[in-house]
């Protein structure tokens, strides 16, 4: 929808798509005073999330004042009002009390940063991006941490995680090159419920892999190969974010 009919954003989706979505996903379009329950919503809620996630970690994982909450829930959008941005400080108490980071991230000799910048180049292409937590031990390959403010919707953690397989290889390549790692950890929390996170070892065989994967799909995107999705796959969690659907499309109930 992108390249091929060249769809930009604007006009993207509508409510009455954002509530079908969002009900399809777990939640409402109306239940919640803050409006959480909209597409666009839930990503002004990510990241507001994430932002107040960087201030903790760069603040010895302290917890973030009312004050402060309602500071980035309202740079990134979101009316502060009717308790909206008190929702924010759910998932983060949940991660600030979880058994990862006291164990393996807020534990002594791990050094993390928060936000890395992530620069990689496969083939012809160059990849950019931010990983969200890297720790380091001397003892230990890298640990990469990539928070995920989805709601499972019944899902398990390790289900939901299956769909990042790309990104996954794109950490860890990443930081592999970057530390001249052989192994790269990487670890996927739900913040919905941070106690089980998928953790996924990769080691050089693994990375070298991915690599191939990656230029792969990136040959793919490059000749205009987009196949059409399998109808078992066509569901609201594919069609988030894509730029025909409002449009040209109303969603997986009409195809």
């Amino acid at each position: 929808m992108e390249r091929v009919l060249d769809l930009g954003e604007r006009g993207r989706g509508s409510d009455r798509i954002a509530a079908q979505s969002s009900t399809a996903l777990g939640g409402s379009a109306d239940d919640e005073p803050g409006g959480f329950g909209r597409r666009s919503e839930a990503a002004a809620r990510g990241a507001a999330v994430h932002s107040l996630l960087e201030w903790s970690q760069a603040n010895g994982w302290g917890e973030p004042s009312a004050e402060l909450i309602a500071r980035h829930a309202a740079l990134a959008g979101i009316d502060p009002a009717n308790g909206a941005a008190e929702r924010l400080l759910g998932p983060i108490r949940a991660w600030l009390g979880s058994r990862l980071l006291r164990e393996r991230i807020a534990a002594d000799g791990v050094t993390s940063r928060a936000e890395v910048p992530l620069l990689l180049g496969v083939g012809r292409a160059t990849l950019r991006g931010s990983i969200d937590l890297l720790a380091e031990r001397e003892d230990a390959p890298p640990l990469v941490l990539d928070y995920k403010t989805d709601r499972l919707g019944g899902a398990s953690p390790a289900e939901r995680a299956g769909k990042y397989s790309i990104q996954r290889a794109v950490y860890a390549l990443a930081v592999a090159e970057a530390r001249g790692a052989e192994q790269v950890e990487v670890a996927y929390v739900f913040l919905e419920r941070p106690d089980e996170p998928v953790l996924t070892l990769l080691d050089a065989k693994a990375i070298e892999r991915g690599r191939r994967d990656l230029a792969a799909v990136i040959a793919r995107i490059g000749a205009g190969e987009f196949p059409v999705a399998p109808p078992e796959r066509r569901d609201w969690d594919l069609c988030r974010g894509c730029p025909a659907l409002g449009r040209l499309c109303s969603g997986p109930e009409a195809i």
